[in-house]
Parts: structure tokens; C-alpha cells; sequence
């Protein structure tokens, strides 16, 4: 099912929305939702004074850069509490990154009322979060995941004003129960004025090609266990100077990736639904970054051709840091090693185990950065589960089983 987002006579229209964190995609959201008349609820637990404190009287000011278009906006609550903050929403929204999600969850879940539906975006592996929080609290609240972020943006002045240079054209929603996905997604569109697929479960998500593949195989490439033996005297533009060698390597991971989805599927019945092709739950990379990013990407026969075509992708650097005048090397504190490969990487890995399905390429890729993060994600070609933090169904102690559970068509 698609839906996409209504114009007038919204279902939505003045609801309530609370959303979580104060970064980039939390501004636009304020600015975006508010714009539209959504009343906004704010909570940003170590922020909110500094929003109190930055906020201009005529409210956060959101540039539509493509668009040559202004807007402003005002939170009706911001509170680092909350119990302030979350109850008579309708819809919690939480832009954060993965690694977040499992606190945010410990401090919402308590106040949501009992029609309430969280939204993660982006999603991957959220309902594995979601469901071990809500048995810890003992209580059971609908959730809901949206994959990838949709917003390309960046804040100017906290509080103040923030860019928003562009949308994906559609993303990809999953429920859990999925018997609310027909509520849900409709919804869900409405709100972020976008158009939305609806999954079969969160496994799509958290198997689409995004981060996780992209980032992981073009590090790959540009850095590998030889960087040590080129020297860079500048920052590598990460999609405008993608090489041969790493769109091998990300479709080498793409690759892995399609066969863990029809694993999956073939073990879970339902759960991913069709794999592949142009319009597939799961697609290969090329065809997922032209579906998601539509005309702004002018040639997508491979990966590399999409990254270098995608004007949302211009300009962008690398994880590098200068370590003396004109000598750069990678920067393995950088998000792109701490986050895609423990909550990112890992997650497809740790499935793949679980169904049967060997990936020596995930397996490289995994082993050189770990050697170079100090960690231990695989030991002797297995998850190793005690090496915190990760996010993969050993971390969590689930089994097939367990999966099968969550994934049921009847859920």
C-alpha cells in the first residue's frame, strides 16, 4: 500500500505531535509541522532551556532553500520533562539516530497514552528496542518506523533558524502490531506531507540498502586495511569522488544484503514481502537511491553513478580529520565507523546469522574496521554479543524464533 500525503480536510489537521531530541531533524520538524498548523510538542531533556532561552518572539524561522520559501513557527511546549511533554499526543515522533533510541524510549513510554503511536525515523532495528523497553516497563504502546529520514537539512542558529535543502520523494513506513498499518500510514503521510509505502514489518527497513550499506562499502573502498599506504592531502569528497573499487564493494554488500532479505523471507513468511527489482521492499541500492531521491538523481545504473548524480549528495566530505598541516587520514570516531557499523552493519550481519546466510564480504568489512576501532563485533566468524554497544538480535538475546513472533502477519 502507498499512501500519499493529503491536501485539504487532513484526518490530521490540528493534532497534537510531540517530538524527541534537538537536532537537525527535530528544527525542521518544528518548523515544517508547525508551519501547518500541528501543535507541537517539545522534548529535548538536556536542550530545552537553550530553545527557551534562543527562540525568537515571532517563533524558529525554516528556509525552504529550493524553494525560496520562509516560514516560522513556535513549539506550544518545549520541557526536558516528559511527563510535560508527551501526553495527549497523538503521534511521538523521534528523529534520532539508533543509538538514542533505547533512552528516549525509557523516558516516553511511561507518559503515552493509550492511543498514542511512536514514530522512529530513521528505523533500523527499532522495534528490537521498542519491544525490549516495553517488556522492561510492562506496558505495550504502538509503534511505528519510517525509513530512510526524510530531510536533508542542516541548523543555522539553534533555536532560531534552520535549512531544509530537500526531501526523499517517498519513504517506507512499517507498524508493529501491523494490523494499525492502515491507520497509521495514511496518517503518518499527512503529517510529513510525503509520500509513504506501507511494509509488511520492520525488516524492510532495516534491511533497505541506506547507511549502513552505503556508508560501510564506500569506506571500504576509499580507506580499506591499505590506507595507511596513500597518503591524502585533503578531504575526499564522499559521493562526488566514489571510485571503482568502492561501488565493487557496495554492491558486493548489496548483494549479501539481497540474500538476507530472501532468507528472511523464506523462513518468516510475509515478513519482506517482494525483494528486488524497481519497486521491491527491498531493492537493489541503485534502484532503492533513485526510488527514494527520484528526479534529483540523473543516472543510476550503479551505485557510484547515484552517488555522483544525486544533487542531494554534492559536496558532502568525508569521515577525515587533518592531523598536520596538508596531512588528512580517515577519523574512525567519526559517526560513519561509530554508529553504521555497530547499529548499522551489524544488524544485517547478525540476521544473516541467524538465518544461515554466509557473507564474507560483511565479514571483511566488519573485521578491517573493528581492527581499527579497537573492537571485537565478530570473533572466530561469529557475532560476538558481549562487545557493547551493537545492535543485532544476539545483543538482545532473540532467536528465529523470537523473530518469527514479532513478524508474524498477524502481529
Amino acid at each position: 500500500m502507498t499512501c500519499t500525503a493529503a491536501g485539504g480536510n487532513r484526518s490530521t489537521e490540528g493534532m497534537t505531535v510531540a517530538i524527541c531530541g534537538g537536532g537537525n531533524a527535530s528544527h525542521v520538524m518544528v518548523g515544517d509541522l508547525g508551519c501547518r498548523g500541528y501543535k507541537i510538542n517539545l522534548f529535548t531533556p538536556t536542550r530545552a532551556a537553550q530553545w527557551k532561552e534562543n527562540l525568537p518572539k515571532e517563533g524558529m524561522k525554516l528556509n525552504y532553500v529550493t524553494k525560496d520559501r520562509v516560514e516560522y513557527a513556535t513549539p506550544n511546549i518545549i520541557s526536558a520533562n516528559a511527563a510535560e511533554a508527551i501526553p495527549g499526543a497523538k503521534y511521538i515522533f523521534i528523529p534520532l539516530p539508533v543509538f538514542a533510541h533505547r533512552q528516549v524510549l525509557l523516558d516516553i513510554v511511561p507518559h503515552c497514552d493509550d492511543d498514542a503511536c511512536i514514530v522512529a525515523m530513521p528505523a533500523t532495528c527499532f522495534d528490537w528496542s521498542a519491544i525490549q523497553v516495553m517488556r522492561e516497563l510492562g506496558k505495550k504502546v504502538n509503534i511505528a518506523g519510517v525509513g530512510p529520514l526524510p530531510y536533508v537539512c542542516r541548523i543555522v542558529d539553534y533555536a532560531k533558524e534552520t535549512n531544509l535543502y530537500g526531501m526523499k520523494g517517498q519513504v517506507g513506513i512499517a507498524t508493529l502490531p501491523g494490523g494499525i498499518a492502515g491507520r497509521v500510514a495514511p496518517q503518518v503521510a499527512e503529517i510529513l506531507g510525503l509520500k509513504v509505502k506501507t511494509y509488511p514489518s520492520f525488516l524492510p527497513i532495516t534491511l533497505t540498502p541506506t547507511n549502513p550499506i552505503m556508508h560501510t562499502g564506500r569506506l571500504m573502498g576509499m580507506f580499506g586495511p591499505n590506507w595507511r599506504d596513500n597518503k591524502y592531502d585533503r578531504m575526499i569528497k564522499f559521493y562526488d569522488e566514489t571510485d571503482e573499487l568502492s561501488n565493487t564493494w557496495l554492491h558486493r554488500l548489496d548483494d549479501e544484503n539481497q540474500l538476507i532479505a530472501k532468507a528472511a523471507e523464506e523462513a518468516i513468511g510475509g515478513s519482506v514481502g517482494s525483494i528486488g527489482g524497481t519497486d521491491g521492499n527491498v531493492m537493489h541500492i541503485n534502484n532503492y537511491l533513485k526510488w527514494t531521491y527520484g528526479e534529483d538523481i540523473s543516472k543510476w545504473d550503479t551505485c557510484k553513478d547515484c552517488f555522483q548524480t544525486n544533487k542531494q549528495f554534492a559536496g558532502v566530505g568525508s569521515p577525515m580529520k587533518e592531523v598536520s598541516e596538508g596531512v588528512w587520514e580517515p577519523d574512525f570516531k567519526n559517526r560513519y565507523f561509530q554508529e553504521d557499523f555497530p547499529f548499522g552493519l551489524m544488524a544485517n550481519r547478525g540476521l544473516a546469522e541467524l538465518l544461515g546466510v554466509k557473507t564474507p564480504y560483511m565479514d571483511e568489512v566488519i573485521m578491517w574496521a573493528q581492527s581499527e576501532m579497537g573492537k571485537k563485533y565478530l570473533v572466530d566468524g561469529k557475532v560476538n554479543p558481549d562487545e557493547k554497544p551493537q545492535m543485532t538480535p544476539q545483543a538482545f538475546g532473540y532467536t528465529l524464533e523470537d523473530l518469527r513472533g514479532f513478524y508474524s502477519t498477524h502481529a
